[in-house]
């Protein structure tokens, strides 16, 4: 029997024992619960009203996030694609903002009357929506011509 130095053997049985019933679990669940194929992250996050740059969601109910969702699920997509609501992108300037992975496609000024050109084009046919994606330019930069200059102090 294979012991651990300090460890007494019937700690090590159950230790052993509880290994192996997690492994298995494990198991089970991935081939019960297949990985997802997209992600889609909803940036739901709140600002005062006014805030210089902007807020994704200013009614804080995550609306966007639940459209999203609700059409994906309509479309048979529930258990292939996750709506994710997300906290700050930090893309404010283009927001309401949702990215999507694994590609890492980003989109800006995001709409409800959006959500279901982004299912069909995106989601369904690998197209990612242009007249809404935020420019290369734009993203995660310190400046672009949508983010406004930091006040000075």
């Amino acid at each position: 029997m294979f012991q651990i130095r300090g460890i007494h053997p019937v700690a090590f049985a159950r230790l052993s024992a509880t290994l192996e019933t997690i492994s298995f679990v494990g198991i089970l669940y991935s081939e019960a619960m297949p990985k997802f194929e997209k992600h889609l992250f909803i940036c739901c996050n709140q600002r005062e009203s006014g805030h210089p740059r902007g807020c994704c969601d200013p009614q804080g109910q995550a609306q966007l996030q639940f459209l999203f969702k609700q059409k994906l699920a309509l479309r048979g997509f529930k258990k292939r694609v996750r709506a994710n609501m997300s906290g700050c992108l930090d893309q404010c300037e283009h927001g309401p903002t949702v990215v999507v992975y694994p590609e890492g496609v980003w989109y800006g000024h995001v709409k409800a009357d959006d959500v279901e050109e982004i299912i069909e084009s995106h989601i369904v046919n690998g197209k990612p929506v242009e007249r809404l994606l935020i420019s290369d330019e734009c993203l995660n930069a310190s400046s672009c011509a949508h983010r406004a200059p930091k006040p000075e102090r």
